[in-house]
């Protein structure tokens, strides 16, 4: 409660500040994804980003390059030209890059024609900021270098221009200024404002994914001014919130963890609220759930569900104020009969690209598979002081799937301290290790981030051990985020300077020989950026019989990595890429797929057992 008063006071500040100081935009932008036809509905509400005054029909003019890059993602004539500065002003970029390959972004007004030298432009590119103006008495640069930002991905950049000095500010300081030029702005014909981004190295990559924030003033804002909003925006992302003063989801919703006869639903809000859950068979919804008590984060379980059937949901959060908001009306299925055929899909290390896991969950919502593996490092480090990593990455990428499509996770190195993956999942057992069963196979998800457990004698190795002898399942599955086997180049030894690759990490050394002794069919992992698949092996050797099949799929959004320069006797099939899996079981019948970001098939495989 501390911290959301905190934010309003900012937030108060700020708007006082700008009624005062010529304020002639403020933007948002965030990516409002969303499914295909029927299912094209966004929850709850949001603040559109820009658009252009000329809807049917607009010109955008020769692009500008930047960095020698042209550019993938143009917005203009969003404000009219009368509106924009001819002397005095202040610009903004408040910049999220968590990539790590060059891409940019900036604000410009400039003309339609390559002739037209833009009035003055703000950018970004590869770690450096420039801050360009054109006068009647010449031209200046400013050029800084952004190597960290605030909570290391972070960048509150400010232009501001008073008809004498340029100055530049990074994050709350004045980091460099010049006198060189003044006087007014030298304005082209057909003047336009132009926000523009450069993602050639990131092609599913969009505006709002770097560019979450900007405004444009027509005076030069102080220092005073400058941290008082750079404040604001600091506490907006502390708590998550995706929307100034909007009531919305920036949360879920989230399912997880369907069973026959019931499923988990959870969604934070951007303040303290109550909710009631609607759901049935049919529409209208004829079952109700309420939650009198308010909260941020709410979880509900749904119960007395019928097996393998088809269900409408829909949230109604109601704030402290009174004000409601709907999530729509969303759907999930329950857990099919035992002996029934089912589907689903696989991704791992969604970390820091919600574009690219958002692409996979278009792919993956076109199956309609009945869950979906994820196989750790949700976030790249979404540990207690990273929320954002969650409400701004991995909810913004997976809420539209997650929404109608239950998750099945483990935790990765990147949520080790279990502080958020806790309070975002509602999960059995010790929520960090636990099991469930789904049709005729059970699965066993571990937690490979503590080591000493997975030790004989250690905590999940016994838990493990226990179960999978008491498990009747025909198939057994085990999950976690780290590699028993591996061909990654330098993960486990620079396999490039000559140094023999220990070909998998140490931690499972025990574990390895307890999946062959008790039956365990196929094992998933993530932690590296890229797939792989191992021939069947027992005692590290090809046994196409009776051996443990190892699955990496680690490219739902974390930088790719590479592999070994030379073949691996254990591997059986190697791709670089982003990508998921799917697996198809009925009976005695393991069909495996592995599609690419594209929805390329890449690799398949089949484990048939004995009648």
């Amino acid at each position: 409660m501390k911290k959301t008063l905190i934010s309003l006071i900012l937030l108060c500040a700020y708007l006082s500040v700008s009624a005062q100081s010529g304020l002639i935009g403020d933007w948002t932008f965030h990516p409002n994804y969303t499914l295909a036809r029927n299912a094209q509905n966004y929850p709850g509400q949001k603040i559109e980003p820009p658009k252009s005054r000329f809807q049917r029909f607009k010109t955008l003019g020769e692009p500008i390059l930047f960095y020698e890059q042209s550019p993938t993602d143009r917005l203009t004539d969003f404000v009219e030209a009368d509106k924009l500065p001819k002397l005095a002003f202040s610009t903004e970029l408040w910049l999220l890059n968590h990539v790590n390959l060059p891409v940019g972004t900036l604000i410009t007004a400039r003309g339609k024609s390559v002739e037209d030298e833009p009035s003055w432009l703000l950018g970004y590119y590869d770690k450096e900021v420039v801050f360009y103006i054109n006068t009647a008495q010449g031209r200046e640069s400013l050029v800084v270098p952004l190597e960290r930002g605030w909570k290391k991905y972070w960048g509150h950049v400010v232009g501001t221009y008073d008809g004498e000095r340029m100055k530049l500010y990074l994050n709350g300081e004045l980091l460099a200024e010049s006198d060189v030029v003044g006087g007014t702005l030298k304005v082209p014909d057909q003047q336009q404002l132009e926000v523009a981004g450069y993602f050639e190295n990131e092609p599913y990559m969009e505006l709002s994914n770097l560019l979450k924030a900007s405004c444009l003033h027509s005076k030069a804002l102080n220092l005073d001014e400058i941290q008082t909003r750079y404040h604001t925006l600091q506490g907006l992302v502390e708590e998550g919130k995706l929307f100034d003063d909007t009531f919305h989801f920036n949360a879920g919703p989230y399912l997880h963890l369907a069973t026959q006869n019931s499923i988990n639903i959870l969604w934070e809000t951007d303040r303290m609220a109550n909710a009631t859950v609607t759901y049935g068979t049919t529409i209208p919804l004829d079952k109700k759930k309420e939650i009198g008590s308010t909260a941020y984060i709410q979880e509900v379980t749904l119960e007395g569900l019928e097996p393998e059937t088809p269900y409408y949901y829909q949230i109604t959060a109601k704030a402290q104020d009174g004000t409601e908001m709907k999530s729509g009306i969303l759907t999930f299925g329950t857990a099919v009969e035992n002996e029934s055929a089912f589907s689903f899909n696989i991704i791992g290390d969604t970390e820091s690209r919600p574009y690219v896991n958002h692409r996979l969950g278009e792919l993956i919502w076109e199956e309609r598979p009945h869950f979906i593996m994820h196989l750790g490092d949700v976030t790249d480090g979404g540990k207690k002081p990273h929320k954002f990593e969650w409400n701004y990455e991995y909810f913004t990428g997976i809420t539209p799937v997650a929404s109608r499509i239950p998750v099945f996770p483990v935790a990765g190195n990147g949520e080790s301290d279990l502080y958020w993956y806790k309070r975002y999942h509602k999960l059995p057992d010790t929520e960090a290790y636990y099991s469930f069963t789904f049709g005729n196979a059970e699965f066993f998800m571990l937690n490979s981030n503590a080591n000493a457990e997975l030790k004989k004698g250690g905590a999940q190795y016994e838990w493990l051990k226990k179960k999978l002898a008491a498990s009747p399942a025909k198939w057994k599955f085990v999950a976690h985020h780290h590699c028993p086997v591996s061909s990654d180049e330098n993960d486990y030894g620079n396999t490039w300077a000559g140094k023999t690759s220990g070909k998998g990490d140490q931690k499972f050394t025990d574990l390895i020989p307890l999946y062959e002794s008790a039956g365990v069919d196929v094992v998933f992992f993530g932690h590296v950026h890229a797939y792989e698949r191992s021939w069947p092996l027992t005692d590290g050797k090809v046994d196409k019989e009776n051996g443990v099949v190892y699955i990496q799929s680690g490219g739902a959004g974390g930088h790719l990595e590479d592999f070994t320069p030379t073949h691996n006797a254990f591997s059986n099939r190697v791709q670089r890429g982003n990508h998921y899996c799917r697996v198809d079981l009925f009976d005695d019948t393991f069909s495996f797929k592995m599609y690419d970001i594209e929805g390329r098939l890449k690799d398949f495989m089949e484990i048939k057992k004995a009648k």
